[in-house]
């Protein structure tokens, strides 16, 4: 296996399925830990939906290609927020499906891991498209993974997804470090109370389940959606922001997971 990760931490997140925030939950975590200190590198797996870079601000833009001493071609990563970003969203137009087959797909990840001048990095964070195919297969055999977190919501649909992902780790010998619940409940200051529009409680009976825990509980709040559409992420603005602050937390409580190694599989 190839050495230029030989350093890095290199962490999945994934979900299992669409729409629970996963992309915005790894923007935001990202910008938490370079704003902590820590060199990250952001690889937005997620071909089919590549969406990292309109929530970085990095539409239409496109890596620089340099040329070595020896000739041989390789790319810029994108920097922005004090992170280093590669997505395929790069390379492609936003309304461009892609059809490919797996040796494709393998092909593509590997030029996106290994001809990318990344710099030295603490961290890479591994955006991971729906479902358990052939991305996360070539992923394994392309690096050694730290670990994988896992994105979901209270609803039972995305706890039965999320339960494939885990199994999934599981049979590739991938860590899991804990779970992290989006849109847990709607809080209305007026009223000063919090509805819970996707249900409660699936998360930590799926915590439980497979011995880990839940490494943050992020609330509906119009402020990230907002972040992420206009490509300026709430995890920016910690002193300012109860949800940027949720980030930062969030942050902190990964690498406390990952010294500690508190959340290995039963």
């Amino acid at each position: 296996m190839n050495t230029k990760f030989a350093h890095t931490k290199i962490l999945l997140v994934g979900s299992g399925k669409g729409g629970v925030g996963k992309s915005t939950v790894t923007v935001n975590l990202a910008i938490a830990l370079a704003q902590q200190g820590l060199k990250i590198g952001l690889l937005d797996a997620d071909v089919y939906g590549p969406s990292i870079p309109i929530m970085l601000g990095l539409r239409r833009l496109s890596p620089r290609i340099e040329r070595s001493a020896t000739g041989e071609e390789y790319l810029l990563p994108l920097t922005k927020f004090g992170i280093q970003v590669m997505s395929l969203g790069f390379f492609m137009e936003e309304a461009r499906s892609v059809i490919w087959r797996g040796p494709m797909l393998h092909g593509t990840l590997e030029k996106m891991l290994y001809q990318v001048e990344w710099g030295e990095l603490d961290f890479l964070l591994i955006d991971l498209p729906p479902g358990t195919g052939d991305i996360l297969l070539s992923l394994t055999q392309l690096l050694k993974i730290e670990g994988a977190l896992v994105v979901c919501t209270p609803q039972e649909v995305a706890m039965l997804d999320a339960i494939k992902a885990i199994n999934a780790f599981h049979q590739l010998d991938i860590p899991l470090i804990g779970i992290i619940e989006n849109m847990a409940g709607f809080y209305v200051p007026e009223t000063q109370q919090t509805h819970h529009i996707f249900g409660q409680g699936k998360a930590q009976e799926l915590a439980s389940r497979f011995h880990t825990s839940i490494l943050a509980t992020i609330p509906l709040v119009t402020a990230i959606r907002q972040g992420g559409d206009e490509g300026v992420p709430i995890a920016l603005y910690p002193e300012t922001t109860e949800a940027g602050q949720l980030f930062h937390r969030l942050a902190l409580h990964l690498q406390h997971n990952l010294h500690s190694n508190l959340n290995p599989f039963a």
